[in-house]
């Protein structure tokens, strides 16, 4: 996941996230206004005294993650390349066309229906 680093325990468990501010401050921004500024976290900070990456702990701010975890994975989703819906229908046509020539008509195979006795 682009600008997060996980921490892990011992047992490679993930107990925290490394959130990169820089790359992400525009999604930070939206975590905060919609749920608050809440207390407790740690910051990295550069030479300049700014917050360049948020440490989330996962036992402590589980649910904020699962906020800031929904907008990292709608940002890398906007990031892909989408497909032109032509495309789309192109590839579907030439799959059905493939399949019909191979299996021009399927083989009538019988329908058994099961009683059970009544109990």
């Amino acid at each position: 996941m682009r600008g997060v680093q996980f921490l892990t325990d011992h047992e490679g468990k993930k107990t925290a996230a490394l959130v990169d501010l820089k790359e992400h401050s525009a999604l930070w921004a939206d975590v905060l206004e919609e749920c608050g500024i809440p207390s407790g976290f740690q910051f990295l900070i550069d030479e300049q005294g700014e917050k360049i990456a948020v440490l989330l702990e996962f036992d402590k701010h589980g649910s904020l993650w699962e906020d800031v975890y929904d907008g990292l994975t709608t940002e890398d989703i906007e990031d892909e390349p989408g497909i032109p819906w032509e495309e789309v229908e192109r590839e579907l046509m030439e799959k059905s066309n493939h399949f019909t020539r191979h299996f021009p008509t399927l083989p009538d195979i019988p329908l058994h229906t099961c009683t059970t006795p009544d109990v």
